[in-house]
């Protein structure tokens, strides 16, 4: 099996991007990737790049077949892990991508369908989340922005192409250091540990592993 794990390089007025930090940690985590030594996994962090981002996508998608791509974002201002279960057709937001791109009422793929869903079952993955005491809920709206594009280009490959056979997009909260940065504006802003983070991170791969074989 084939796994890919993306996140994405920090954007804005951030200095770090939880879900690129996750994606660089588990590169290098030796106990979790020798656990699943059988298994072949890809780890991406994307720039926030309309264009690069599916341009890389691209070039991964093309160098062989994956059997599950998880993608990683950032998602400031919300309590919980985030399974995304739809992506849209569009790009709407007002808010420049890190190449100063701005996307109004574009599509992402010309003449396909309006939305997509994933195939896991993300009821079953929040339960088995909130078992693990990890604050976990289902989204039916990943944005307009980036995050979306990236969630329905690898959507939409999969229903088209089978690479990858599965696809999951999760988004994170801010890690309390950046809600620290954001100080005196920061009151009533939530965060989540990056620890809990990694951990919920972990526990998808693994729940996905042992369930979707």
């Amino acid at each position: 099996m084939r796994v890919l794990v993306t996140g994405f390089e920090p954007f804005g007025e951030d200095k770090i991007n939880p879900s690129g930090e996750i994606v660089k940690k588990l590169a290098k985590d030796s106990n979790f990737l020798k656990k699943h030594s059988s298994h072949e996994f890809v780890f991406k962090v994307l720039p926030v790049s309309y264009e690069r981002s599916i341009a890389i996508l691209e070039e991964i998608y093309s160098g062989g077949q994956f059997d599950f791509s998880l993608h990683l974002g950032q998602a400031g201002g919300t309590t919980t892990v985030t399974l995304e279960r739809v992506a849209v057709n569009l790009m709407d937001s007002e808010h420049p991508d890190n190449d100063n791109v701005t996307k109004l009422e574009e599509v992402i793929i010309p003449e396909a369908a309006d939305a997509l869903l994933t195939k896991i079952n993300v009821k079953a993955l929040v339960q088995y989340l909130n078992k693990n005491k990890i604050p976990a809920v289902i989204s039916y709206t990943a944005g307009q922005y980036i995050c979306n594009e990236v969630y329905y280009y690898s959507l939409s490959r999969s229903h088209k192409t089978s690479n990858p056979k599965q696809c999951l997009f999760v988004h994170l909260p801010f890690v309390p250091e950046q809600v620290a940065w954001r100080y005196p504006k920061n009151r009533n802003t939530p965060s989540m540990c990056f620890e809990l983070q990694y951990k919920a991170v972990r526990k998808i791969l693994t729940w996905y592993l042992e369930n979707c074989l």
